[in-house]
């Protein structure tokens, strides 16, 4: 939405009030990223408090980010988060996650056979080896999240392995509206860092020049807004 205007339709429903205090810098992934961790994470640990969390990072970004975090902040006995890039994991380490590194397909293939399992695993690399990890990683009955989107044809996936452990696989586009009000509040009450998540911060007169740097999350900020009549 980098415009001076633009169309909300059913705005009487659509829009959703930031709560009175919450600095609008920490909430500016609300409708988009920081919904899409919502939902990959929060709906599981309501249904099994003090479960295990896995993250795998490295594609949609700043969803692994958010969602690492907002597993801390709602009480997840571990939360593990893997991704190749250095700044990223300093940054779910700073959100209380434990972070490591992946290197390659091969490990990504290889990792799920581990001993761990989880109850949450959000796969946000959006790759197929990811995918494959994720639910591999899974704790019999186990929720995995793909929050990205896989583009090859014919990517597999085990259903076999799903169907011996109960699992549930969850993949689509998200509701952000209808996370948005207990989320909000939740931001608000917990106040959840979620600007530990931007990597930049830009006027909105730079946002052509930032939005060419390769960034984890962006987000562009405005002193003055403008006034218009708004008619329906």
């Amino acid at each position: 939405m980098i415009a001076d205007r633009f169309r909300v339709p059913y705005a009487d429903h659509m829009l959703v009030p930031v709560p009175a205090g919450t600095d609008p810098l920490r909430v500016a992934a609300a409708s988009d990223n920081l919904a899409d961790a919502w939902r990959s994470v929060v709906p599981g640990l309501e249904s099994r408090p003090g479960g295990t969390v896995l993250v795998l990072g490295g594609g949609a970004k700043s969803i692994g980010l958010f969602a690492a975090g907002l597993a801390v902040a709602k009480g997840a006995s571990t939360v593990d988060y893997l991704d190749d890039d250095a700044g990223r994991r300093r940054i779910a380490e700073a959100m209380g996650a434990r972070a490591q590194a992946l290197s390659g397909s091969r490990k990504l293939r290889n990792i799920g056979a581990s001993a761990r399992r989880y109850d949450v695993v959000v796969e946000a690399t959006s790759n197929a080896p990811g995918l494959r990890m994720a639910i591999g990683s899974l704790a019999p009955g186990g929720t995995c999240t793909a929050v990205g989107y896989y583009l090859a044809t014919g990517t597999r996936v085990p259903l076999m392995k799903m169907y011996a452990t109960d699992a549930t696989l969850k993949v689509g586009v998200s509701h952000a509206r209808a996370a948005l009000p207990e989320m909000l509040e939740f931001v608000d009450r917990a106040q959840f860092p979620a600007e530990s998540v931007t990597t930049i911060t830009a006027d909105w007169e730079d946002a052509p020049r930032v939005y060419a740097e390769r960034t984890t999350k962006l987000v562009l900020r405005r002193d003055r807004l403008d006034t218009f009549d708004f008619k329906r």
